[in-house]
């Protein structure tokens, strides 16, 4: 695979944006590939996390808190981008910047409100919708969560994935484990399936398929 830039964006807290770029830096990792981390929220809780499993992956981690244009020729695999939660110049440099820009959505209609705002607001650098996918995190049966699962059919929003809520993910992070640690192989699907449609729709829309390039 070709290197891959991914910004997770979000003006709207709370919606797990900086536990997903550890999830997917640390998931690329363990694949063997080199990431470049890059903070650009200025609580650096990315950079804090990354630092308990420097010792890990001396070589093919690194982490640094600003973009600069050389970033493209870098020599890693992954470029995976941590964004303040505000649509400000970092978050349009870090999404003109990237291939896929990933918007982790709660189910509640706060989020969902949010979202016309965010697409408006990356699609003014130019990328294509499909470039910018929701990632669903803790959607449940409950009659809230399925009201706001069809409003994103009816928008027509791409999705990169669908991931639970799972209280030992933060867990390990602060305690300065592998996300993963003692998830059983089904808690861990949702997040590898999610990985493998990034790679696979970053491999369609290289080859010009945008179109299709989040279908199951």
């Amino acid at each position: 695979m070709e290197k891959i830039a991914v910004a997770a964006i979000n003006h709207k807290g709370g919606v797990g944006k900086t536990t997903l770029s550890i999830i997917l830096t640390q998931m690329a990792l363990l694949k063997r590939q080199k990431v470049l981390a890059i903070d650009l929220d200025p609580q650096r809780n990315f950079t804090d996390a990354l630092s308990f499993i420097a010792d890990y992956f001396k070589g093919t981690l690194r982490v640094k808190a600003t973009l600069e244009p050389e970033d493209a020729e870098c020599e890693e695999d992954w470029i995976i981008l941590d964004c303040p939660p505000v649509l400000g110049d970092i978050t349009r440099e870090a999404v003109d910047f990237a291939d896929i820009a990933l918007a982790p959505v709660r189910p509640d209609f706060f989020s969902l409100s949010n979202l016309g705002v965010l697409y408006s607001f990356v699609e003014e650098t130019g990328k294509d919708r499909n470039q910018i996918p929701v990632v669903k995190v803790g959607y449940d049966t409950s009659r809230l969560a399925r009201m706001v699962e069809q409003i994103l059919v009816e928008k027509q929003y791409p999705v990169a994935g669908r991931v639970p809520l799972n209280r030992l993910i933060p867990y390990n992070i602060t305690l300065g484990r592998i996300w993963s640690t003692g998830l059983t192989a089904d808690a861990r699907r949702p997040f590898e399936q999610m990985y493998s449609r990034i790679v696979g729709a970053y491999e369609r829309m290289l080859a010009g398929d945008f179109t299709t390039s989040w279908g199951d």
